[in-house]
């Protein structure tokens, strides 16, 4: 039986191609502000059928990365169980009013107190294979292409998959 460590790079190994960042990258990511409630955040990755968001700071230049893990893992996280005892101190034993609840566990929460930061990068003439190596190495799904440090794109697993099923055809 393979280990996975042998079949990352069996795979890796159909990689050697001369393809790189920039013919793999979706370009133009989806970008918010470290402002940007995490609310406006859920309904543009529902309504635009993405699974992350890039933060960029003021300076325009990117500070960050939202994903749909960074939202699941907030919600059940340590800060969830310590507002969970402090509301159930201030409830008092009275039932709290659930538009209430929601706009504390949302409005409030905004890019900046979920996103992952730092962020790797790639810059666009990254070979594919090492975009692969990268992604396996550090347990990513996803990795922004730069171009002389201004976002450009994303390379995700799923652009890999892509890329390795135009090779084999």
């Amino acid at each position: 039986m393979e280990t996975s460590d042998s079949t990352d790079e069996l795979h890796l190994d159909v990689l050697e191609s001369d393809m790189r960042a920039r013919n793999l990258m979706t370009p133009d990511p989806y970008c918010v502000t470290a402002r940007t409630p995490v609310s406006q955040i859920m309904r543009a990755m529902l309504d635009k059928n993405i699974s992350a968001v890039m933060v960029m700071g003021d300076d325009g230049k990117l500070i960050g990365l939202v994903s749909e893990g960074d939202l699941v893992r907030r919600q059940d996280s340590t800060h969830q169980k310590k507002m969970d005892h402090w509301l159930a101190l201030l409830a008092e034993g009275e039932a709290l009013n659930l538009e209430f609840l929601h706009s504390l566990q949302l409005g409030e929460q905004t890019a900046a107190s979920v996103m992952s930061s730092p962020v790797i990068t790639v810059e666009e003439d990254t070979e594919l294979a090492q975009i692969a190596d990268l992604i396996l190495k550090r347990g990513i799904k996803r990795v922004p292409v730069t171009r002389g440090g201004k976002l450009v794109g994303v390379v995700s697993r799923r652009d890999i998959l892509r890329a390795l099923l135009d090779q084999e055809n």
